[in-house]
């Protein structure tokens, strides 16, 4: 009995540790501005056979730490807030980068300059969190 109840057990925790190990986060950096304000960039890998979502960011380093999209309408771009979060299609990588989707950080810590890291944390559905560490940037990184 003993041996059935540990194999159950090890059988469980090997399966739990499976479940949440599909999505991948590269290329992360954030772009500061002399406003306290700035944006989270980062290319993001579903390596599952289902969509995920990442629902919501956080961040030690700022004030408000937000979901958004930008929109163009009659050469007018604005930002739109994603409250519902941002959905990553099974087996696809999704950008986040300038003019599209990214995280809006304002309220970012004073004494932040150019070269810094901050830590932002992202949630998700279906996968664990992810915590990354962008190095503050004015422009985009050359890949």
């Amino acid at each position: 009995m003993k041996r059935l109840i540990f194999l159950f057990t090890f059988f469980l925790f090997i399966s739990s540790q499976n479940v949440s190990a599909h999505i991948e986060v590269s290329n992360s950096w954030a772009r500061l501005v002399p406003n306290g304000m700035g944006a989270l960039y980062f290319d993001i890998q579903n390596a599952h056979s289902e969509t995920d979502i990442l629902v919501r960011a956080s961040s030690p380093n700022a004030k408000s730490v937000m979901l958004h999209e930008t929109q163009r309408k009659d050469n007018i771009a604005s930002m739109k807030h994603l409250m519902m979060g941002i959905k990553i299609p099974e087996n696809e990588n999704l950008s986040l980068k300038p003019g599209s989707f990214h995280i809006m950080l304002s309220g970012l810590d004073e004494g932040l300059k150019l070269g810094d890291k901050i830590e932002v944390l992202l949630e998700f559905k279906n996968n664990e969190n992810i915590t990354l560490y962008p190095t503050l940037k004015i422009k985009p990184p050359k890949l």
